[in-house]
């Protein structure tokens, strides 16, 4: 019995450290069609936080999501490019000082707008 004991604890602290994906803002549309708005501090967040809306709308209703259609864009107040190099010497400054440094990155830089459907 201990054991198993033992191995709930450890499950439950390792699902503690692990981030949980945002869920999108989901607009449900004509013909059982859906758009779902979404944002991260990154493309690949901000996609996969529509993908994770699609993904749990669709499971709801016991389906799977088909995606017709995304388009992720930057939305930052910074271009992207000035963003990343901005983000990599505060980096460096972090490193070589171990002081913490303000960061330029939004958790909203990017914005993806993704439509389906569930069947």
């Amino acid at each position: 019995m201990r054991h198993y004991l033992y191995i709930v604890i450890i499950a439950a602290a390792v699902f503690a450290g692990c981030t949980t994906t945002k869920m999108g803002n989901v607009i449900p549309a004509e013909n059982d069609l859906y758009q779902v708005i979404s944002v991260g501090k990154s493309a690949d967040a901000a996609l996969a936080s529509a993908l994770y809306s699609a993904d749990t709308t669709c499971k709801q209703r016991r389906l799977r999501h088909i995606v017709l259609n995304h388009k992720t864009e930057y939305k930052g107040m910074i271009s992207s490019d000035a963003g990343e190099t901005v983000e990599k010497v505060l980096e460096i400054i972090l490193k070589e000082t171990g002081k913490e440094v303000p960061t330029v990155a939004g958790d909203n830089n990017y914005r993806t707008t993704m439509q389906f459907k569930c069947e």
